[in-house]
């Protein structure tokens, strides 16, 4: 194409010259032989109040600029010349003044045609400057945005992303009627799980004694079911964790007889599986470990959520139940996927102090933070759960408490509270660090 364009550019180079002279000469003969038919005696207008065929290089300057202003004048005082030679002109001198001002006139307009034509040409280089910007802007807009969904989709197990699925699911699922695994929990789940990993087809299986029920409490997509003995979801079973056709069976796919690309277990922190998730498609950008971690994480924490609802009861301390079986899946999730979390301990030696206290950190409550008073009826104890929060979010936490306790009372954090905590690592029991100080065992 490029080719192409510059043969035809190259071929009208000298079509244009020749149309120049052509022209220059044509405009010029023009006016002499007007001239000449209507004022024989005087075809120049040397004699009239005006000189009509100044108007020759006067148009010829304003079409083609300087250079071919001065080449018609030239010839009109050239052609002047000659009548004067032959005795064709009345008058016996040279008409100087005449032809100076038929060349002032054509080589100004000439000039200023000049000069304008180069604005404008650099006027153009600059808007093709700006055009080629423009497309490239434009093309760089609509890359920046196709990476951008694509970053969304590839930072779905960052820990803000995860925070944000957790306050989800907690907000939607805890509170969602009956008991146990159903079709309303199953369905709240299952939406939760196609907004953060794209799931396209997919279904939840209730799961009785490591044995899948005849029929999903919830699906999605053009979803078919599934054969009890899948290999894909015998080895999911076998196994207590996700599995998948990227990270289980890269090595035997020539064996491996299955529709699933992956199925992952909702099992509760106490190792017991409640249920199964089993995908047929997702994208393929999703379908990569930050992403599969993240929904083995948000399972996880639905099979958490299916369990306190089946065993919290009305009469027991709700808010302390919560708080353990919270605290055991921090350690599930530590041991498991090495997300950190941190328990903090207070000990007050007053209610007083104890109800200050308190009240300022359920002001300065995050969305995941978990509270809970101690049952402990020899003192006054308070534990917070810090999830998704490692050491130095917690000393930023605690900072920030001290802070805030110092505005509001003028004492320190210390002169109201022992406080000591735990990095939750999934090495050491946090249950077991707590139990310590109901006992009067734990040390600083």
């Amino acid at each position: 194409m490029s080719y192409t364009q510059e043969n035809a550019g190259t071929e009208r180079l000298p079509e244009r010259f020749l149309l120049k002279w052509f022209e220059t000469l044509a405009v010029t003969a023009l006016f002499v032989f007007i001239g000449a038919w209507n004022r024989p005696d005087d075809p120049f207008f040397l004699t009239g109040s005006f000189s009509w065929p100044a108007l020759a290089p006067l148009l010829v300057a304003l079409r083609y600029g300087f250079f071919m202003g001065l080449v018609s004048s030239l010839l009109l005082l050239g052609t002047v010349g000659i009548a004067f030679r032959l005795t064709l002109l009345p008058g016996g001198e040279f008409p100087y003044v005449w032809s100076t001002g038929i060349l002032a006139v054509s080589l100004l307009a000439g000039e200023f045609r000049d000069y304008w034509e180069r604005q404008a040409d650099k006027l153009k280089a600059s808007n093709r400057y700006r055009q080629v910007r423009l497309e490239e802007f434009t093309r760089n807009f609509y890359l920046l945005k196709v990476s951008h969904d694509r970053l969304e989709q590839q930072i779905a197990g960052s820990s803000s992303s995860l925070r944000e699925a957790l306050r989800r699911l907690y907000h939607e699922i805890a509170h969602a009627n009956g008991r146990g695994l159903n079709s309303e929990t199953g369905d709240l789940m299952l939406q939760l799980l196609v907004r953060y990993g794209q799931l396209q087809i997919a279904a939840i299986y209730g799961v009785n004694n490591d044995t899948l029920v005849e029929q999903p409490v919830a699906r999605i997509g053009n979803f078919k079911d599934v054969h009890k003995q899948d290999p894909l979801l015998q080895h999911a079973l076998q196994e207590r964790k996700l599995v998948s056709l990227q990270s289980e069976y890269r090595q035997k796919l020539e064996e491996l007889d299955t529709n699933l690309l992956l199925a992952i277990p909702l099992i509760t922190s106490q190792q017991t599986v409640i249920g199964m998730v089993v995908v047929e498609a997702m994208p393929f950008f999703n379908f990569q470990p930050k992403t599969l971690r993240l929904l083995a994480i948000l399972t996880g924490h639905m099979a958490d959520i299916v369990r306190q609802q089946a065993h919290i009861s009305p009469e027991a301390d709700t808010e302390w139940q919560q708080f353990r079986f919270q605290m055991d899946r921090a350690d599930c999730d530590a041991r498991d996927h090495k997300l950190p979390a941190a328990v903090v301990h207070f000990s007050f030696a007053s209610e007083p102090d104890a109800e200050t206290v308190t009240a300022r950190i359920r002001q300065l409550r995050r969305g995941l933070d978990v509270i809970a008073e101690l049952p402990d009826k020899n003192g006054h104890q308070l534990a917070i759960l810090l999830p998704l929060t490692d050491e130095l979010g917690q000393t930023a936490y605690l900072q920030r408490l001290e802070d805030d306790i110092r505005t509001h009372t003028g004492k320190t954090l210390s002169e109201l509270a022992q406080v000591q905590s735990l990095m939750i690592t999934g090495k050491t029991s946090a249950s077991e660090w707590l139990s310590g100080f109901l006992k009067g065992e734990a040390s600083s």
